[in-house]
């Protein structure tokens, strides 16, 4: 076996910053360069590293894509992905600015240095190899958004795959990752919900479309709170394939994500019905239309999906006195945001104030993430010597039962924690 050293710069014993550290075949690979947000707070970057000779990026969540331009201070570094993901990042990233100018803090890098990261992308397709020198690397669909990639890499003999973040589960916007690869020598897997299964998405739909049509049926407005990457669109063709008519409105960076998403028919798992559902749907044009929509029984599927900022602000401004009115959120809220707060309180601050919400507070489950036993799937499928676990809050007890099935498993606790293979 060819001399390999592994690095987890980032997302060692948490969810966020992924950024792992490959040498091999003589060249220095970054899988994902992260942050971590944080509620209140300034973002966390991972371990500062330099001198790589690529980058490969499963996805454009700011958890993986966030710290890639503090690579651009200096030499410039390809950046290998597919194509959508380039510009769901460009999008994210210069979002990721405004949020920090809007909040008082400062990044580490500015818009020069996201421009020059974008400059030297190279989209990459699944299925089709490329070379790093004489590093071979084949991105496979991962399931997770439109673009997300799992990487595999060889070299003399010795394979690695990188999951990033992935589903086994189709869903209406995606098919289920592609698991037609090779075994492998090491996994190095998310483990987000290593210890977590998610409802069936089928009984999800369901509640979704009760909760709707009661909420309309009573002259109230649901207002559903999602991500702007995949989320809010999927949530959208969940409505009508429901059987919800009324008319739905699309507000904050999901329309920009949704338009990105339309120009890249390959990435998603039946285009024409998502084209067919956002031909229904209207986009929110600005503030003049938002007061209209808050005077009437409105559908409006809106940012940000833990409350933090975006429009969903200003409707839950207005209608938290409202008790026939709703909000919806779609995902996990992370301790410490607005979202966590109103699930657990019934209570959001607006405007420096904290505002008793009377509006129904309702939480969905609509992750892109693998369950409990999809992870299991895959390193049964991936069958590997070894499993690195990351991107999960409790990697260690999670090695501890990879272990029990007779695989050597291991958490790196820290960024200076080397393995050689």
């Amino acid at each position: 076996m060819p001399k390999v050293s592994i690095r987890v710069l980032g997302s060692n014993l948490e969810v966020g910053r992924s950024a792992i550290l490959v040498e091999i075949g003589g060249k220095r690979i970054l899988m994902d360069y992260g942050m971590k947000l944080v509620p209140k707070k300034e973002p966390m970057y991972p371990e500062e590293v330099k001198d790589v000779d690529a980058v490969l990026l499963t996805h454009a969540h700011v958890d993986h894509s966030g710290s890639i331009p503090l690579l651009f201070n200096g030499k410039e570094v390809p950046i290998y992905g597919i194509d959508i993901t380039r510009d769901f990042t460009e999008l994210l990233l210069f979002d990721s600015l405004r949020v920090a100018k809007k909040r008082g803090y400062q990044l580490k890098y500015g818009a020069e240095q996201i421009k020059r990261a974008l400059s030297v992308y190279r989209s990459v397709e699944y299925g089709i190899p490329f070379r790093i020198g004489d590093v071979r690397i084949t991105a496979y669909n991962a399931g997770h958004i439109p673009g997300s990639a799992m990487f595999r890499l060889e070299y003399n003999g010795f394979s690695l795959l990188y999951t990033g973040d992935f589903n086994l589960k189709k869903t209406r916007l995606m098919p289920p990752a592609d698991t037609n690869f090779p075994k492998v020598d090491v996994l190095i897997t998310e483990s987000t919900y290593a210890f977590r299964e998610h409802p069936p998405r089928a009984g999800q739909e369901i509640l979704l479309k009760e909760l709707v049509k009661n909420v309309m049926s009573k002259g109230g407005m649901p207002i559903i709170a999602g991500f702007a990457i995949g989320r809010l669109a999927e949530v959208a063709m969940a409505l009508r394939a429901t059987g919800i008519k009324e008319q739905i409105f699309l507000d904050g960076m999901a329309r920009e994500g949704m338009r990105i998403t339309q120009q890249y028919p390959d990435r998603v798992r039946d285009f024409k019905e998502l084209s067919r559902i956002s031909d229904t749907i209207t986009f929110v044009g600005g503030w003049r239309m938002r007061k209209k929509l808050i005077k009437r029984p409105s559908i409006v599927l809106t940012t940000s999906g833990m409350l933090e900022g975006g429009p969903v602000r200003y409707y839950l401004g207005e209608k938290a006195e409202d008790e026939k009115s709703a909000v919806v959120l779609t995902g996990y809220q992370i301790e410490g945001t607005d979202g966590r707060r109103l699930l657990e309180e019934g209570k959001i601050n607006l405007e420096g104030s904290d505002l008793d919400v009377s509006m129904k507070v309702s939480q969905l489950n609509f992750s892109a993430h693998a369950s409990r036993s999809d992870i299991f799937e895959l390193i049964k499928i991936a069958s590997p010597d070894v499993v690195i676990p990351v991107h999960g809050e409790d990697t260690e007890k999670f090695s501890e039962e990879i272990r029990k099935m007779g695989i050597s498993s291991f958490a790196l606790r820290d960024p200076y924690e080397e393995v050689m293979l």
